[in-house]
């Protein structure tokens, strides 16, 4: 993947995560509240990598290997778990696709645990920054496809 590529998504992928934690959480119970809580912490860490990477702060490698251990931690099973048919309370930006597609969005939430893995992984062996780059991209690129299907457009 050639640098523009990459940064392009970096910059689309922090705009729109950007996006995601901009709206309001207020009166959101029990697991809403819980999942909503992860995904801005997923948030919180992809914005502090994709700004490491756009160079608008400084790269720290044990940094990024830091939040692609937090992103992990809430994906997979994690995540998975904080959707229980049904729970759909406001103020829920989840779509009831999620439990209509299960599999896909299940094989999604494992795609963005093996990718933040993969990201943590090669910035605590010290890969080179393209490969850093491209991880992130690839992890980013999860998230956005998620999102694209199984979140409400508000």
């Amino acid at each position: 993947m050639n640098r523009k590529l990459i940064g392009a998504l970096l910059s689309v992928s922090v705009c729109f995560l950007s996006l995601v934690t901009a709206w309001a959480h207020s009166g959101a119970m029990g697991v809403v509240k819980e999942r909503m809580d992860a995904m801005t912490e997923i948030s919180r860490n992809v914005k502090t990598v994709g700004r490491m990477l756009k160079e608008e702060i400084p790269y720290d490698g044990e940094a990024i290997a830091n939040a692609g251990e937090v992103i992990a931690d809430h994906a997979g099973e994690a995540m998975t778990r904080l959707f229980p048919k049904g729970s759909l309370q406001s103020p829920t930006e989840a779509s009831p696709a999620i439990w209509t597609d299960w599999k896909d969005f299940s094989q999604l939430a494992e795609r963005l645990k093996a990718s933040a893995l993969k990201l943590g992984d090669g910035a605590r062996t010290d890969a080179d920054r393209n490969s850093i780059m491209s991880d992130f991209a690839e992890m980013a690129g999860t998230c956005k496809s998620c999102h694209e299907v199984f979140r409400v457009k508000k």
